[in-house]
């Protein structure tokens, strides 16, 4: 496996006597979702402390952890810079193939979208995205991370939250305005708080990963998914490229194996060898064990605490919905908590009790999609389910409409937030995707979106009258050539005709949609945001 980077740790100045400085907002865990958050809050002005009880990046005991990485995830790493080195390390891969008993059954191809600056999966492992994410946040000034710092007590008062943090150096206690924990599916920071998740599903349904280096691999970099595996007893298996010439397999175990027995070296080769065959040679990079459930806290805020990630919501690993949905909340969440603090007048309540609505609206639909996936991977003594999934793999080689209904996993896409209430019109909510707007891919959409709120009209000028602190007026026409002016009226589904006007929020999703601009009351769309802030109308 890649060395692992350790990072020092420093004596915090708490310990050195004198009155400690009320931090702005704490984060609780330098995993993939605290890390996106603090680099958000650091981008938009916001100092922003990280606790982690580790000291690196990547595994934290026997947990699966995330390789795959979605087009929305890619776009939301391009506005925070990473994107490009997580493209570069990493393995594209569009091509999807199903086998049940060993025979092929369907493949996929996922659409190729030449007028998007991301499309399709990008395949990293996590820690590296999670190194990429700490050095961005090492040139922060406005971030501070320190490592080997566990929180051991949490107090909410009023206004703040006051934490106990335990180091090499000693414990100190320190005040938040606001916590976000992002430790976890083991969440001490809810732990501490006395919250418990509603389990949605918890099942005995157990996996082991075995990530193998292969040497002179000819292998396509596709995705493959084997159901009812020979070579697995008759159970499932993923395939998939990562970067360093390194496969991830996940191996479904048998519902009497033990999974600590499986992790033995021998076992593991075994595994791989009746899979794949006697002669491939093969090291084992990492492994680990894992047993899924779904659950998700009834709110993610609870006064001045936050929950995001796992801490938040737990799903099983079909469709690559657990770590880009913790992205996800990190991304719906920074915005608002700048707002907050940055914004006299700002809807505190508002403002955050949507992050809560919208992500777990997002987490739901997550744990529904990945369910119906589980059921269909293995029906468990499920006679109506086994038999109809039976008929579906028998037609599926000849019949398109067959092959469409396999459910090894409905790949993760972008939340759609219908029910916010920070959302107008039924036709909004969604997650405009970075089209390219030029043919040289210099410029795309989510280079012209302000840092808070855009009017993005669609025509040849901007009415110029419009005026907001938080509010960029783009008019579509001049920054695209034909060709991308073209890209992104399709993309959009927006009519060539033009004068369209959207409303489009910090986290490039679509919060209103006008037939122009001068049919928004921008006064009235803008208040919740800061009410001490005027638009005005020449």
């Amino acid at each position: 496996m890649h060395a692992l980077p350790h990072y020092p740790f420093r004596r915090p100045r708490e310990l050195d006597g004198g009155p400690a400085p009320r931090h702005s907002v704490v984060v609780v865990g330098g995993g993939l979702t605290g890390l996106t958050l603090a680099l958000d809050l650091a981008r938009r002005g916001v100092p922003v402390l990280l606790l982690d009880d580790d000291d690196t990046v990547g595994v934290r005991g026997l947990a699966s952890r995330g390789i795959c990485w979605a087009q929305r995830t890619l776009d939301i790493f391009e506005r925070l810079g990473v994107a490009p080195r997580i493209v570069a390390k990493g393995v594209r891969w569009n091509v999807g193939r199903v086998l049940c008993a060993d025979l092929p059954v369907t493949s996929f191809t996922l659409q190729d979208q030449p007028d998007l600056r991301h499309n399709g999966f990008a395949n990293l492992q996590q820690y590296y995205v999670e190194q990429y994410l700490v050095e961005a946040l090492q040139a922060e000034p406005l971030a501070d991370l320190r490592w080997r710092s566990e929180v051991t007590g949490l107090a909410q008062r009023d206004d703040h939250v006051e934490l106990t943090v335990h180091t090499p150096a000693g414990d100190y206690a320190l005040e938040a305005d606001w916590l976000v924990a992002c430790d976890g599916a083991f969440s001490p920071c809810r732990a501490l708080m006395g919250l418990a998740p509603k389990v949605h599903d918890r099942t005995e349904d157990r996996w082991i990963i075995i990530d193998v280096t292969v040497k002179d691999c000819t292998w396509a970099e596709e995705r493959w998914t084997w159901l009812d595996a020979s070579g697995n007893n008759g159970r499932a298996v993923w395939r998939h490229k990562m970067a360093d010439d390194t496969w991830r397999l996940d191996f479904q175990l048998r519902e009497d194996e033990d999974p600590h027995a499986a992790a033995t070296p021998e076992a593991m080769r075994r595994r791989v060898q009746a899979l794949l065959g006697d002669e491939l040679d093969f090291d084992v990079a990492w492994s680990g064990a894992w047993a899924y459930r779904h659950e998700c806290l009834e709110s993610m805020r609870h006064g001045h605490a936050l929950f995001a990630g796992d801490a938040a919501h737990l799903v099983a690993p079909f469709g690559a919905r657990g770590g880009n949905g913790g992205v996800q909340d990190a991304d719906n969440l920074g915005w608002k908590l700048a707002l907050v603090l940055q914004q006299p007048g700002a809807d505190v309540d508002l403002l955050l009790d949507s992050y809560s609505q919208e992500r777990r609206e997002g987490a739901l639909e997550n744990i529904r999609q990945a369910r119906r996936s589980s059921r269909f991977v293995y029906p468990r003594g499920q006679a109506s389910v086994q038999l109809w999934r039976d008929a579906i793999m028998a037609l599926a080689p000849t019949l398109p409409w067959a092959a469409r209904l396999i459910n090894t996993g409905r790949l993760s896409a972008p939340s759609v937030y219908r029910n916010s209430p920070l959302i107008e019109g039924a036709d909004a909510g969604t997650a405009l995707p970075d089209v390219l707007l030029d043919a040289g891919g210099g410029q795309s959409l989510h280079r012209l979106l302000g840092p808070w709120f855009t009017l993005l009209v669609f025509g040849d000028s901007a009415p110029q009258a419009l005026q907001h602190p938080l509010l960029q007026v783009v008019a579509v026409g001049p920054h695209c050539d034909t060709s991308g002016r073209a890209a992104l009226l399709r993309q959009l589904g927006v009519d060539a005709g033009g004068g369209e006007a959207w409303l489009i929020r910090p986290d490039q999703h679509l919060a209103a949609r006008r037939a122009d601009a001068g049919s928004f009351d921008l006064q009235q769309a803008l208040a919740p945001y800061s009410d001490a802030l005027h638009p005005t109308t020449a």
